[in-house]
């Protein structure tokens, strides 16, 4: 299967682009195809409708129509989404037929407070829920990532480790179960 991997700051040092670094790494492991998006690729002007969509924002709703999953590593601004990766959704939601509609979403943060980004992923589920998508019930949320991601490829911490597989299976499974139906 075809799964996209989205998200990170758009800093060089990011935890949520190493968090997205395993991801990748362990869909890949598995046979799936993977394709990323990160850093400058989600750096393009801010949504206005009086002007051509970017060749980047195209690009990924072209991505996403194709893919039978998304993974979104997402780090918490503010209790909400950062406003790149607003964008990329805003931007995207725009093309017809719907990339979002239908698409499986793990949403996962990765983040160095206790509470693993978890409160920054629930806009995320409401905004890919009205654009049609099926978000996976559970998140991946990663507390201390500073520490638990220090090493790269490995987490350390073995509950978010549990999480991360637990999530991606499931990922997988909705992938898997909706086939082409979108």
């Amino acid at each position: 299967m075809r799964f996209i991997v989205l998200g990170g700051s758009l800093r060089k040092g990011s935890l949520n682009r190493r968090l997205m670094d395993l991801a990748a790494a362990r869909l890949e492991a598995v046979g799936h195809e993977v394709e990323r998006f990160e850093g400058e690729a989600l750096d393009f002007p801010l949504i206005n409708l009086d002007r051509p969509m970017p060749e980047g924002a195209a690009a990924i709703a072209a991505a996403l129509t194709i893919a039978q999953g998304a993974f979104i590593a997402s780090p918490e601004y503010n209790l909400g989404i950062p406003a790149h990766l607003k964008n990329v959704m805003d931007w995207t939601s725009r093309v017809q037929p719907q990339p979002w509609k239908g698409l499986p979403v793990l949403l996962a943060s990765a983040t160095p407070g206790a509470f693993g980004g978890h409160r920054g992923l629930m806009p995320w589920r409401t905004s890919l829920s009205a654009l049609g998508a099926f978000v996976c019930p559970s998140v991946v949320g990663v507390p201390h990532a500073d520490q638990a991601l220090a090493e790269p490829g490995r987490l350390a911490d073995a509950r978010s480790d549990q999480a991360l597989e637990a999530g991606l299976a499931m990922l997988v499974k909705l992938a898997s179960a909706l086939g082409t139906a979108r």
